[in-house]
């Protein structure tokens, strides 16, 4: 990698690198449920909300599959002493002030609770809530 970008130079990328990057940028971002970058400025949340964390599996359902979006989701914020997940949201609104993308957080955490915390993931975190106690 070193060696590579030490050879780069500005405008290195022909016209046909440029449309393969394109190409893919576009179909990654096609298949992205919410815009969020993960930069954590809506954080702290006043409920426990990982909110970057949330949207960031929820996107992986899509881009990568349904399972590793799951898994990712609940390691990420039900796997924990103190649960994170996207139901925590109180709709207080607070993060929506901080997002530089203009997310409606509040809205989008709903989608994520839709689509993530269903049926299974429910039996999941049931049983899971007594290995986690503290």
């Amino acid at each position: 990698n070193v060696r590579i970008a030490s050879d780069a130079t500005a405008d290195a990328l022909t016209e046909k690198d440029l449309e393969i990057f394109e190409k893919v940028k576009k179909s990654i971002n096609q298949h992205l449920k919410v815009p969020c970058t993960g930069c954590g400025y809506c954080q702290p949340c006043p409920y426990g909300v990982d909110i970057p964390g949330a949207f960031r599996c929820y996107n992986v359902r899509y881009t990568d599959n349904f399972f590793t979006g799951m898994r990712e989701y609940l390691m990420c914020t039900t796997f924990r002493a103190e649960r994170t997940n996207a139901s925590l949201c109180r709709q207080c609104g607070k993060c929506e002030q901080h997002c530089p993308q203009g997310i409606a957080v509040r809205k989008e955490l709903k989608q994520v609770v839709r689509h993530m915390e269903n049926p299974v993931y429910k039996v999941i975190a049931f049983f899971a809530k007594g290995l986690f106690k503290k």
